[in-house]
């Protein structure tokens, strides 16, 4: 097939991405939501459900070492579910990645505001002069955060994978700083009762924190970026999930297990609230510190990682093909960063609260999670080569296993958020039973050029061929 389109030429390493991998990971969810779950009644389940999320990104991450293994490429989650569930599939996967991340930035830019305003309001003292940073509004945090890491990102990801190197660091120390000193100060009484309010707030819970466990896959969607993809895909999944899921996981144990769980429900900043209880102010302080740079790293490859995924599906002219150009200059997808990232600007003012858009990430989330293990069920019959001669191959047994549980998991989630939301899951449905008029005029808009729209988006194009063949 003829590529009309530049392919991004700037590599980063193993170690540049890994750090872009945790840093998308270890997200501000494990810092914004917890203090709003137990609100809703959660109570100390919250620790319990911290862990069950782990379970399908166990399923997640052995499909996605397999599938980034097989067909290293740029927007892995679009590629593999459109040459291997089919074309409708394929589509699907923009279609409702776009406008969920949309809401997932700024449900980011919440957590980074709620944890900015803990600081604040302060009084900085300068040699020359004294100023005080006022306390803000949510929504006008929200865009100081979003703006500047847009245009960031149109300087290219090497410029990025730089800046994150420090803020994981960052985020790491902060993390620790209230994890290690924190087991010392746990009561296991502040574990009962587990479920104060029943299982449903527990249900809502799980689904909800999963978004924390999900970037590990960021991998998959910079492959073209990555060096020596076909091995270095596994080892950076590997690696960021096992050092980002022990983080996230121990700081809402150690949390609720170290003050008890009514009195910071609701609390903004609520890890920062525990961490006063029994750390000194400047270790809370870090701890905030820490959340608020965990939005930065997150927003920072939000944008990296879903304009890639835009830029593969515009190759194949199922998005306006303008979405694909590549800027000459500083090598980045420009105009799918713009698509990623101006839209959020505008509709800050009308998002629902961090729980309710949580949960509509979740459901996206875990929806992907189903496609890739259909995907990766397919890969042995539709590309028997790639499959037998992966770097990181599953044998069909645990194959066959990592797909049962990538599909069973995950709808099972989808089954506790309907019982307790019933409105945000059927909506989610509804949007993407729209998709498929959409999806329907793309072809027979093409149709009407003599072009098979659909035969072009179940062909790996010759740079992805000549990668897997070459390594």
């Amino acid at each position: 097939m003829p590529e009309e389109y530049k392919i991004i030429d700037k590599k980063i390493g193993i170690a540049g991405a890994t750090v872009l991998t945790i840093g998308n990971a270890i997200a501000i969810t494990m810092f914004l939501l917890p203090a709003h779950l137990l609100e809703d009644g959660a109570g100390p389940s919250i620790a319990l459900a911290a862990g069950v999320t782990a379970i399908p990104i166990i399923f997640s991450i052995l499909l996605s070492l397999q599938l980034g293994s097989a067909i290293p490429t740029a927007g892995g989650g679009y590629v593999y579910v459109s040459r291997l569930m089919g074309p409708f599939w394929g589509f699907i996967v923009p279609w409702v990645a776009v406008p969920a991340i949309w809401i997932g930035l700024i449900f980011v830019g919440y957590g980074f505001a709620e944890y900015v305003r803990f600081f604040l309001p302060i009084t900085v003292d300068l040699v020359a002069f004294e100023f005080t940073v006022p306390r803000l509004s949510i929504e006008t945090w929200i865009w100081i955060l979003l703006i500047p890491f847009l245009v960031l990102n149109l300087f290219g990801i090497r410029l990025v994978t730089q800046i994150q190197f420090i803020l994981v660091g960052i985020i790491i120390l902060g993390m620790l700083s209230f994890i290690v000193p924190g087991t010392l100060h746990i009561d296991p009484g502040n574990y009962q009762p587990m479920f104060p309010e029943g299982y449903g707030p527990f249900a809502v819970a799980v689904v909800s924190l999963f978004i924390a466990m999900y970037g590990f896959g960021l991998a998959l969607n910079i492959g073209e970026e990555i060096k020596n993809p076909v091995k270095n895909i596994p080892r950076i999944i590997a690696i960021s999930t096992v050092i980002g899921v022990t983080l996230m996981v121990a700081t809402v144990v150690v949390a609720v297990g170290t003050v008890h769980w009514t009195e910071w429900a609701g609390a903004e900043a609520g890890i920062s609230v525990v961490a006063g209880e029994f750390l000194p102010s400047w270790v809370a302080s870090l701890v905030a510190v820490a959340a608020v740079v965990g939005a930065l790293t997150t927003i920072n490859t939000i944008y990296v990682s879903f304009s890639r995924l835009v830029m593969r599906a515009s190759r194949d002219w199922i998005f306006p093909p303008t979405f694909a150009k590549v800027s000459e200059k500083y090598d980045s997808p420009n105009r799918a960063v713009l698509l990623i990232g101006v839209p959020p600007i505008f509709i800050v003012p009308f998002a629902p609260d961090p729980v309710i858009m949580s949960l509509v990430l979740s459901l996206g989330l875990l929806i992907s999670i189903v496609f890739l293990a259909f995907a990766a069920y397919r890969l042995p019959k539709v590309f028997p080569q790639r499959y037998e001669h992966s770097f990181y191959k599953l044998s069909p047994r645990v194959l066959l296993i990592s797909v049962a549980g990538g599909i069973v998991v995950p709808l099972l989630f989808w089954l506790l958020l309907l019982v307790q939301e019933p409105i945000v899951g059927f909506a989610f449905l509804f949007w993407m039973a729209l998709g498929y008029p959409f999806y329907r005029l793309r072809i027979r808009r093409y149709q009407k050029q003599d072009i098979d729209l659909k035969e072009r988006m179940k062909s790996l194009h010759a740079h992805e061929q000549e990668k897997a063949a070459g390594e």
